[in-house]
């Protein structure tokens, strides 16, 4: 069953030594769930879920930034709680130490501010032309129509994937995104146009690059050496499919928060589309309340941040961290007015998001593109949904103008 509801008769007492009963809670659970398990819950910054194998979820913003920050005690040999993650190598996440310095070194000449800065035309560009083809329809899902496909061709534009696999890497994006709700997720990715043809997709474009090199990453990956050994084509194809993993549905997902936000919320509307200033913000505002994603370690001693055993699966959700009110004031409230915000979006310490940056660009650009050719829009009441599992956003947000 997925997004349990918790009802408070469901508090659980202390168990002997003051560490509380394990709860039922799913790793697939919404962020709204998340909050509301830790707030019933947590004990001492956690709470345990007995669901499958187990795993523990930090719920304070310290402890959260700590555990990221401390890869001596918080492995990311295990980045998550679904069955099965521990059994696989991705390229850089789960590397650690020397070599994922390597990795982070070789990757990050292609996610610099000023690459980001060069490539921000284009996105603009993309924008522009994609949300121009849309304007006499009067109504679109804006995730499916729009912000789906953008994030995507920016992703390709910047790593140098060829424009006509586009069809191809949306619906390995969709089957990936239609898997989590599935009974069996892990089952789901690997289905026939999930993981197997993703990685087939990257397998393929190695061979193309080396036949054909280009001024692309993948190129330039061939002449790559790790830990004075080249790279081979199980970590190259690894890297490849991390880079899509990680490169376009939290983009997404918080392009369609904001707007469906806006669409709510008309007087902060106005405020973007009137005063310059705050749109940078803005964005970081929505990146702090949407955040939804729940990296997760594995705790490599006993007692780890005092609820861990050696072995045990610990989730550090951003969802918890960036709304804890020790650290932001009314977390649940938009505030573009909000003087401090440290929050964590792209997670912290040795493996924070390398692809923040463009992200931020991609955001940013898009959220202005389509005010100022699409200033008033709507959810009808008819369309509008429950947010689903996993991440926030509706992925048929409904808009019409």
């Amino acid at each position: 069953m997925r997004n349990e509801q918790l009802s408070e008769t469901d508090a659980p007492a202390r168990a002997s030594g003051g560490c509380p009963v394990s709860v039922d809670f799913d790793f697939f659970n919404a962020p709204e769930e998340y909050r509301r398990a830790a707030a019933m819950y947590a004990r001492d910054g956690a709470f345990h879920s007995d669901r499958g194998p187990g795993f523990w979820v930090l719920s304070s913003y310290e402890g959260i930034c700590e555990a990221f920050r401390d890869e001596d005690t918080f492995t990311v040999g295990r980045v998550s709680a679904a069955e099965g993650a521990q059994e696989e190598r991705w390229v850089p996440l789960t590397v650690e130490g020397a070599e994922h310095t390597e990795w982070r070194r070789r990757l990050a000449s292609w996610f610099t501010p000023q690459r980001v800065r060069d490539l921000t035309p284009g996105v603009r560009g993309r924008a522009r032309a994609r949300i121009g083809g849309l304007l006499e329809r009067g109504e679109i899902s804006f995730n499916e129509d729009f912000a789906r496909p953008f994030v995507m061709e920016n992703l390709m534009e910047a790593v140098g994937w060829p424009a006509e696999r586009l069809d191809l890497l949306l619906a390995i994006d969709r089957a990936m995104i239609d898997s989590r709700s599935e009974p069996d997720p892990r089952e789901a990715a690997y289905g026939e146009l999930g993981l197997p043809a993703l990685e087939r997709f990257a397998r393929e474009h190695i061979a193309l690059r080396r036949a054909e090199p280009a001024g692309d990453l993948t190129t330039a990956s061939l002449t790559w050496t790790i830990g004075g050994e080249p790279v081979g084509d199980d970590d190259r194809a690894s890297l490849l499919c991390v880079i899509f993993l990680a490169g376009v549905d939290s983009t997404v997902n918080h392009l369609a928060n904001a707007v469906q936000y806006f669409a709510y919320h008309e007087a902060d509307r106005t405020r973007f589309l009137t005063e310059r200033d705050i749109r940078p913000v803005a964005v970081e505002e929505f990146l702090r309340v949407n955040s939804c994603m729940y990296p997760g370690r594995m705790a490599v001693r006993p007692g780890a941040a005092g609820v861990t055993d050696q072995g045990d699966t610990v989730l550090l959700p951003l969802a918890l961290a960036n709304h804890d009110p020790a650290v932001f004031d009314r977390p649940e409230q938009v505030d573009f007015d909000r003087e401090r915000n440290p929050h964590i979006a792209f997670g912290t310490g040795a493996h924070q998001c390398l692809g923040a940056a463009f992200a931020r660009a991609q955001i940013l650009t898009a959220l202005e593109e389509w005010h100022r050719a699409v200033p008033r829009y709507e959810v009808p009441a008819a369309l509008r949904q429950d947010p689903p599992p996993f991440l926030r956003n509706s992925y048929d947000l409904r808009l019409t103008w």
